[in-house]
């Protein structure tokens, strides 16, 4: 290994370390995916930490601070391989990357994250429900599943001359204009969250936690900002890492690239939310998570098949029509209905939400991709 780095030109070393380009050996691809989630752990920690901190010193809610900030750059590995997709002419990964990202943040994230939190209870005697507000779900809730069945929606018909991989008018397709409307949606959403973040600092009360009495508060709101920032760096560079690697070896072993987009792609660059969510059950901060998985499907679904749509327009698979896009929208009911009545995500919630997500990748697996 020491002798095959050596022997490498500076800027080809770069890219391989970057995971812009992938190694052509099978067993550098998995070392390197093997820093791709060390860089993950490290930096999601940072990332995590901060985060809390930021929402102590502002005010604001941590679900508010998770579907914000915290999405926002949670998103953006998704928002890149989806981009690169679209610009390459693989459409299928694009819309793949995206609807399978919102898959596996609400049925593996989200469902892995309540069974955690129940087994965690139990050692520590507190609460082995994830607390879910009325308003996280009538707010960021209604905005995820009104972006999802309006693309649902789109999707249905073909407008504005997408074209399939074979240079044929698409069947089904998501035109520019259409994307327009989508990020129309996204703005009203942050408007939405940002007039929320500003009414709560005014109704901070007693049973809040307050923020922290620092002397230096200047040197404070550096140190933390800086450390937000390496964070989400090492979070962005743990998963380009590791998902380069991870297509370079499905592709070795000749996996479809719809299928690639949905499960490798779609749980690589969902790893920085994986990571965020499952680190703030531990820390007992659960809102937070919460807060980047709406935030997260609502960036997915808007901002990320937007932007691809802008580029050129999108052409869907007839498979993420009438199955992927369905499954999404019946992950977000279940998730929101779930949680509707106790306010809260419960340990058989999560497994419920996990189970509908894993015979999801089997009829994907074994029937769509025969």
């Amino acid at each position: 290994m020491q002798l095959l780095i050596m022997a490498m030109e500076p800027l080809e070393f770069f890219k391989l370390i970057t995971g812009l380009t992938a190694p052509s050996s099978i067993l550098i691809s998995l070392l390197f995916i093997a820093l791709g989630m060390v860089s993950i752990t490290k930096g999601g920690d940072l990332f995590t930490d901060s985060a809390v901190e930021i929402a102590r010193l502002t005010r604001v809610p941590p679900v508010i601070i998770g579907a914000t900030i915290v999405s926002m750059s949670t998103t953006f590995p998704e928002l890149m391989v989806s981009v690169t997709s679209t610009v390459s002419g693989k459409g299928d990964l694009a819309v793949g990357n995206a609807l399978g990202s919102c898959l596996c943040n609400i049925g593996l994230i989200i469902g892995s994250c309540a069974l955690l939190n129940g087994f965690l209870a139990r050692k520590r005697n507190t609460e082995r429900c994830i607390p879910v507000s009325r308003f996280t779900i009538v707010g960021p809730g209604f905005f995820m599943l009104l972006s999802g069945v309006i693309v649902w929606l789109f999707s249905l018909f073909s407008s504005g001359g997408a074209v399939n991989q074979n240079g044929l008018p698409a069947e089904f397709a998501i035109a520019r204009w259409q994307a327009g409307i989508l990020l129309c949606i996204l703005a009203g959403y942050i408007l939405f969250t940002l007039r929320v973040a500003l009414s709560s600092r005014h109704d901070f009360g007693l049973d809040q936690e307050q923020p922290p009495q620092v002397e230096n508060l200047k040197r404070y709101y550096s140190k933390l900002a800086f450390a937000f920032f390496i964070g989400a760096c090492l979070v962005i560079l743990g998963s380009k890492l590791l998902v380069t690697n991870a297509v370079q070896v499905a592709r070795y072993f000749e996996v479809s690239e719809l299928l690639i987009g949905l499960t490798i792609l779609a749980v690589g660059t969902s790893l920085p939310e994986f990571t965020i969510s499952i680190l703030s059950i531990v820390k007992g901060h659960g809102a937070l998570g919460t807060g980047n998985i709406i935030g997260a499907n609502v960036l997915n679904i808007t901002m990320v098949i937007a932007t691809c749509a802008l580029i050129h327009p999108l052409p869907i698979p007839k498979q993420t029509v009438y199955f992927d896009a369905p499954v999404v929208i019946l992950l977000i009911l279940a998730m929101l209905g779930l949680s509707w009545r106790r306010k809260e995500i419960s340990p058989v919630s999560g497994s419920i939400l996990l189970t509908i997500y894993v015979g999801y990748l089997l009829i994907a697996t074994f029937w769509f991709a025969s």
